[in-house]
């Protein structure tokens, strides 16, 4: 009769002699599990020569103890002998055909599973065994043979990606050479800030500066791509705005602008080039006349920002890049220099960057919430406070593009 449970726990004996059976008989199906062949042999064997024993014995004492022998008595007594010298006969030729062999391979497999790549099966004979271990033989030369040559290519690919990693690294000291670090540190001294984050070792965005006697200029750019092809487009931006600067000086950024969309589509707006490469500039440039204290902006799809915590200010830049299929037209902004108010430049890979719980970007909320709240700080703590809510939105999400921003404050 089946028991309810509070009967279960007024009489737990049976069921706990149940579960004790049942782990008696898991431990002995496990048991089996775990015998090897050879002690498998060894207690058929044993349970052989019990049972043959047995009817050798029982013979044997029927024959000493009866007066009269039948024929069939006989034949009983010799078939056990004859019973028992086969089963003799038998483990002898097993044992050494078969377990004694397959107890010297599972060594031979242990030496091998250990490392040893010089070391191949043996068995003697000419048998079934001995043939499947020379299969056997043949698919382990075989693998290893393979292996060789997979190591081979992989120390052709690391000694590769070595070089190539060497070249990419050297790139980024070439690139990082024409970023105006000092002179913006010789101009705004601690009253700016650089955020440089490549994608890669380089990338395609860069900040500029150049300065005359009583002018100077300063902007960011994001070249289309990022790693070595957005670092060889900041090159090539970096010699096309060169050029306009000595065409049409620093005072008018929307000048340079116009000037460098020229002079990079008589490059790269050839019909056949521009079907195979992005070639598209985003740019950003702020001039500022020292005598007059005055300030100008002239953007291609960056904007400016300026801010001194309570007012937050923004001027677009113009919705065309540089060098695009389509031309643009830019021009500049009057911006007022104001004593307490930081500027920012950034371009779009802070504002795109992914994070949160949900995987949005950063957005330009986001952005004016910090320029609002850490606007009046000293520039180097602003520059954590960027960096660091930047890595904390983040997250484990990967950098998406190039980031760069560039703050500045006159006083």
């Amino acid at each position: 009769m089946r028991m309810n449970p509070i009967q279960r726990m007024a009489d737990p004996k049976p069921y706990q002699w149940r579960r004790r059976v049942a782990a008696f008989q898991r431990g002995i199906l496990h048991s089996r599990r775990q015998l090897s062949i050879q002690h498998t042999f060894a207690v058929i064997t044993a349970i052989n020569s019990l049972v043959l024993s047995y009817l050798i014995i029982i013979s044997s004492q029927s024959l000493l103890q009866q007066k009269e022998h039948t024929a069939t008595d006989y034949v009983f007594v010799s078939l056990a002998l004859l019973l028992a010298t086969v089963s003799l006969l038998s483990f002898l030729i097993i044992n050494s055909r078969i377990i004694k062999p397959l107890i010297n391979l599972s060594r031979q497999v242990r030496h091998i599973e250990a490392g040893d790549e010089s070391n191949l099966l043996s068995v003697a004979g000419n048998d079934e065994l001995s043939r499947l271990v020379h299969g056997f033989n043949l698919v382990l030369t075989n693998m290893r043979a393979a292996y060789a040559d997979l190591d081979q290519a992989n120390n052709h690919l690391r000694e590769a990606n070595r070089q190539i990693a060497d070249s990419i690294r050297y790139a980024g000291i070439l690139q990082r050479s024409i970023l105006p670090d000092r002179q913006l540190q010789e101009f705004f001294g601690k009253d700016h800030f650089i955020l440089w984050q490549p994608k890669d070792i380089v990338g395609g965005d860069y900040y500029l500066f150049y300065g005359d006697a009583g002018h100077c200029l300063a902007g960011v750019a994001d070249c289309a791509g990022h790693g070595v092809t957005g670092a060889m487009m900041t090159m090539m931006t970096r010699a096309g705005v060169d050029q306009s600067i000595r065409e049409v000086g620093i005072a008018s950024p929307a000048a340079i602008l116009s000037s460098t969309d020229a002079a990079m589509r008589s490059i790269l707006l050839d019909d056949k080039l521009s079907k195979t490469i992005a070639t598209s500039m985003e740019m950003g440039l702020v001039a500022f006349d020292l005598e007059y204290r005055s300030l100008r902006f002239s953007g291609a799809r960056i904007s400016l920002y300026w801010s001194d915590g309570d007012q937050i200010h923004c001027i677009p830049g113009e919705n065309r890049a540089l060098c695009e299929r389509r031309l643009g037209s830019y021009r500049d902004h009057e911006v007022p220099v104001l004593p307490g108010f930081t500027y920012y430049l950034s371009t779009d890979g802070y504002l795109d960057q992914s994070g949160g719980e949900h995987g949005f970007s950063m957005g330009n909320d986001r952005f004016t919430t910090l320029l609002r709240e850490h606007a009046r700080k000293p520039l180097q703590i602003q520059r954590e406070a960027f960096a660091n809510t930047l890595a904390e939105f983040q997250g484990t999400y990967p950098q998406r593009d190039d980031i760069t921003l560039l703050s500045f404050r006159f006083e």
